[in-house]
């Protein structure tokens, strides 16, 4: 096991600000283009189920790039993997920008999660290299305030882009950011994964260290946790563009405030839960979580049910949205600290677990045509109470 090192004030900082980046990179790529929508549709003269599935080809991609990524990084080390996935990423937004054609655009956004992936697992890899668990609940909680920072503006500055200019400038934005990214992983991270002695890929040798994490019971019950939790925040990305704007009736600028708001809940929990972790085991502010969590979107379906209040209806949703700032760092940190030798490998199946659920869960938002509150509250609700039955009947060892 490699020895884990201090790492603190500025370098710290600087860290923490390049994993952020690494890890909000593909999250830009749906939170600034969900404004876009319906211009996207308007200008392609497409269906909603199309237009929504340039959201679920992107989830989708975005799982399954990490089951390449994670084995790649724990044997070829975390930095050039990274900068191969960020370069593909800044390739694919180029022609997002020139391409005229649905389906073509269709097929871009899943490279582009291709490439944008890498960020994401190698983020959390690095965090395993270098940190011990309690530290690290803290970390990822930090990261998460930072990467969120960004989606949590990324909206509103997607509706500002679309007041001046067509949609096709969010893409270019996106391929500027990966420039910048790219240059800063390049001169401003160095490698943290430990030393090995062989420099290729064994394919028997990868299949043995996923059998090996797989068969941990109290990993996958906090991968699956978190992926059904994350996975009613994916509904709600993918489907609360339609709810709000063409149910509801607000202004796109409104409901890029509206998605900011609820982003920045998840930002102010995700503080809190870094210095609750200081003084409280993970697992109890996880149950307490998951309960409150639960709770609110029942609150959100019986509202859909009787009366669609769009005030009780967003605060069930920023409550909901909120809860993720307590059980993702949780969750994410209890999972990845039972593996710190093979941090690529669990990092990959945590991923691609977590965003192939989201994948799953678009196309059936999009598929199911859930553009009312009813059917998006009751996704939600599902998906939470599948998280909440899975943690509390599996009652993992932690």
């Amino acid at each position: 096991m490699q020895k884990q090192t201090q790492i603190h004030g500025f370098k710290k900082l600087k860290l923490i600000i390049i994993l952020a980046l690494m890890s909000s990179i593909a999250p830009l790529s749906t939170d600034m283009y969900l404004p876009a929508l319906s211009h996207v549709q308007q200008s392609f003269q497409t269906s909603p189920f199309l237009t929504q599935l340039s959201l679920a080809s992107f989830f989708v991609a975005f799982a399954l790039g990490q089951l390449i990524y994670g084995p790649l990084s724990d044997v070829f080390g975390r930095k050039i993997p990274a900068l191969m996935g960020i370069l593909f990423f800044i390739i694919s937004s180029f022609f997002c920008v020139i391409i005229d054609n649905i389906y073509a655009f269709i097929a871009l956004r899943f490279f582009e999660a291709l490439g944008g992936c890498a960020g994401v697992v190698i983020a959390r890899a690095i965090i395993n290299d270098l940190f011990e668990i309690k530290e690290a609940t803290g970390i990822f909680a930090l990261m998460m305030i930072f990467s969120s920072l960004a989606p949590m503006l990324s909206p509103t500055f997607g509706g500002f882009l679309l007041g001046y200019f067509s949609w096709h400038s969010i893409f270019t934005t996106l391929f500027a950011l990966g420039i910048l990214l790219f240059l800063m992983i390049l001169f401003g991270l160095k490698e943290s994964a430990p030393k090995t002695a062989e420099k290729q890929i064994c394919p028997s040798e990868i299949l043995k260290k996923y059998k090996i994490v797989l068969n941990d019971k109290t990993f996958l019950t906090c991968v699956i946790c978190v992926s059904f939790a994350l996975a009613a925040m994916f509904a709600y990305i993918t489907g609360s563009s339609f709810v709000f704007t063409q149910f509801f009736g607000i202004s796109e600028q409104k409901f890029a405030l509206i998605f900011g708001a609820n982003a920045l809940s998840f930002v102010i929990c995700a503080n809190i839960n870094a210095r609750l972790v200081l003084k409280f085991e993970s697992k109890k502010i996880l149950s307490k979580a998951l309960m409150i969590m639960l709770l609110s979107t029942i609150i959100l379906l019986v509202n859909a049910c009787l009366f669609p209040n769009l005030f009780l209806f967003e605060f069930s949703l920023l409550t909901s949205i909120a809860m993720l700032g307590f059980i993702a760092p949780n969750t994410v940190t209890l999972a990845m600290a039972r593996f710190k030798e093979n941090s690529g490998t669990a990092s990959a199946i945590l991923g691609t677990m977590q965003f192939g659920f989201a994948g799953i869960i678009s196309c059936i938002v999009g598929a199911i045509n859930a553009n009312t509150p009813i059917i998006l509250a009751l996704v939600m609700f599902i998906c939470v109470l599948i998280a909440n039955g899975v943690y509390f009947l599996a009652k993992p060892k932690i």
